[in-house]
């Protein structure tokens, strides 16, 4: 048995059985109805070949339904007549729009597609999104690929693309990529409910920045527009060579707007980055994220959230570098204006650098690993032994819902630092009668 096609058993056994412990699991997501005959044209697929030939004649309000099994992109005459990748969309062609690729059965564990590896060209891409538009891929695995499990090209009208409970792994360069640059990346890409990885690290890849180094991110978007990235586990983001990898989540070349929250970030190199350079991102939300880094990690490990954008806003997360790094959050630059870092709980210091001026409200920088229900597997919710986290603050308009998706409380001085809201017992009504929160109430009228 060849050598590739040995490795690609060997990670489709590894998929199938490893779990991760962390806080909240992307097996967790809400399921997504199947597509609708009524609104789309089905296409049922179980061999490599058939998904490849698939992805080529999509046209609008098609939906790709691919059955249980490992597909082997290697194998597949590929109908561009060049290389191995899913296209979505054809280059240079009318654009399409409605299109969904799912897998059968809801579970992204049944779905393995697996290119030739890190370091052989002939499959480059997972899916490499063009001129489609409004485009769901969900329920599925896929990488083990030379550049990117999912590129999507703004600059050829890739727009409203959804990736949604979904594991994106093992790829020579960035894990997801979005391009475009000069405030031209794709706009409305929501990235949530699914798991971003290395298995083993990233490689030294051959067309890097520069050749031959380490070159990667979980996800990277440049001059992208209101992107979302929610709900994920992402981890081990970080480079074979014990280089310092790129960050988990990158955001920047002119991007803006760029909502990150409720992710997990677990033993990466680096964390959130809203911008990367100076003034090469506008705004942003990140907030009740999960960070934590491994205190014996053999690898450099770099801050947790990091920003050069003006108007960014810092809410409500929680960042453990476990004394690998000196700082949990950064701001860089003096025009870097505006920046609010509140409410966020972390065990190392917010720092401004180069100028900047941020605002720094009611932070606390002293959280220990028994704040945590269990620190180890990345779960930090708040422990009874998080007293100088518990009901310190009053809740922000921006920041209602915790990690979790719960309310926070109304009350003065209820709310609790870092991104989840202890429970201290189950509510007695499910509109929060008993904690004074009216929202979900409803009027009778007489």
């Amino acid at each position: 048995m060849d050598g590739p096609r040995l490795a690609s058993i060997v990670l489709t056994c590894w998929l199938l059985g490893h779990a991760v412990g962390h806080a909240r699991s992307p097996s967790e997501a809400p399921p997504l109805p199947l597509p609708d005959p009524d609104v789309f044209t089905i296409i049922e697929v179980d061999t490599a070949q058939e998904l490849a030939d698939a992805c080529w004649n999509l046209t609008s309000d098609q939906a790709i339904v691919i059955a249980p099994g490992t597909y082997d992109l290697a194998s597949v005459t590929f109908p561009n007549g060049v290389d191995g990748r899913l296209t979505v969309g054809r280059f240079g062609a009318p654009p399409i729009s409605n299109i969904q690729i799912r897998g059968a059965t809801g579970d992204p564990s049944d779905v393995v597609i697996l290119g030739a590896g890190m370091l052989d060209s002939v499959v480059p891409f997972g899916f490499q999104i063009f001129t489609a538009t409004d485009v769901t891929i969900a329920d599925l695995s896929i990488g083990n690929v030379y550049f990117h499990s999912v590129a999507i090209q703004a600059e050829e009208g890739a727009a409203r693309i959804r990736l949604y409970h979904a594991r994106f792994f093992d790829a020579g360069q960035q894990i997801i990529k979005g391009t475009g640059g000069g405030g031209q990346g794709a706009p409305e890409v929501t990235i949530e409910w699914s798991e971003i990885f290395y298995t083993v690290g990233a490689i030294e890849h051959p067309e890097g920045s520069p050749p031959n180094s380490c070159y990667t991110n979980g996800i990277d978007a440049l001059g992208a527009s209101g992107w979302i990235v929610r709900d994920n586990l992402i981890y081990a983001i970080k480079c074979q060579n014990l280089a310092l990898a790129g960050p988990a989540v990158l955001l920047w070349g002119g991007s803006s707007d760029t909502l990150v929250e409720g992710n997990t970030l677990l033993d990466s190199s680096r964390g959130i980055h809203l911008g990367l350079l100076e003034g090469d991102h506008s705004g942003g939300l990140v907030r009740n994220n999960f960070i934590r880094w491994s205190p014996d990690a053999p690898y450099p490990v770099d801050v947790g959230i990091y920003t050069t954008s003006s108007g960014a806003r810092l809410l409500h997360n929680t960042v453990l570098t476990r004394g690998r790094y000196p700082n949990a959050l950064e701001i860089r630059y003096a025009s870097t204006t505006g920046v609010v870092a509140q409410h966020n709980a972390t065990d190392a210091s917010i720092r401004a650098r180069n100028g900047a001026v941020p605002t720094l409200i009611d932070n606390t920088l002293a959280a220990q690993p028994d704040w945590f229900v269990d620190e180890s597997l990345g779960d930090l919710r708040l422990s009874e032994l998080a007293l100088d986290a518990i009901d310190q603050v009053t809740r922000l308009p921006d920041a209602l819902e915790d990690f979790d998706h719960r309310m926070r409380p109304v009350a003065p001085d209820a709310t609790d630092l870092g991104a989840s809201e202890r429970e201290t017992g189950v509510p007695l009504f499910a509109d929060g009668f008993e904690s004074g929160d009216l929202t979900s109430w409803t009027v009778s009228s007489p």
